[in-house]
C-alpha cells in the first residue's frame, strides 16, 4: 500500500509541475498595448486587449480596463489621442465616422486563458488600478459556471 501511495504522490507532482497554472502566480507584467493581437468591448464596457504570450497566434493573456468615454466622431485618432495623454484610445472605422474609446491607463482585471479556449481560467483584480506590483488579488476561476 505504501509504495502505491508514494507513486500516486509523485505522479500528481510530475503533472502539477508541468501545469502552465504554476508558472503564473501571479499576472506577468503587461507587454505594451500595442502588442496586443485581439481587443474588444465587453458588455461589461471593459476594453479587453488580448496578448499572445507563447508566439502560437492565439492569445492567452488578457487584460481588462475600464472605458472612460466613448463617442463617435470624425476627428483624426492623432487629434484625439493628443486630447487623452496617458490613456489608450481605440477605434473601429465607419463609412463618415470613427466609435472611439479611451481607456483607463492600467488595468483593472488581468486574465490568463492557458487552453486558449476563449475562457479564462485564472483572474486577478487589480483594486488600485495602479499596474502590475504585487498587490493585485485573485479574483476568480470565472469559468468554471460557463455552460
Amino acid at each position: 500500500m505504501k509504495p502505491i501511495l508514494t507513486i500516486s504522490i509523485l505522479l500528481f507532482w510530475v503533472i502539477a509541475y508541468g501545469s502552465p497554472v504554476w508558472e503564473y502566480r501571479d499576472p506577468v507584467p503587461e507587454p505594451p498595448i500595442q502588442t496586443g493581437i485581439y481587443w474588444d468591448v465587453d458588455a461589461s464596457n471593459l476594453l479587453v486587449v488580448g496578448y499572445d504570450l507563447d508566439g502560437n497566434g492565439k492569445a492567452e493573456y488578457y487584460t481588462l480596463r475600464v472605458i472612460v468615454h466613448a463617442f463617435f466622431s470624425t476627428d483624426s485618432v492623432d487629434f484625439v489621442a493628443e486630447n487623452f495623454p496617458f490613456k489608450p484610445v481605440f477605434f473601429v472605422n465607419f463609412e463618415k465616422d470613427r466609435m472611439f474609446y479611451v481607456a483607463a491607463s492600467k488595468a483593472i482585471f488581468y486574465a490568463y486563458d492557458f487552453d486558449e479556449d476563449g475562457h479564462y481560467d485564472l483572474m486577478f483584480k487589480d483594486f488600485l488600478e495602479d499596474g502590475i506590483n504585487g498587490n493585485e488579488e485573485y479574483y476568480d476561476n470565472p469559468s468554471e459556471n460557463v455552460g
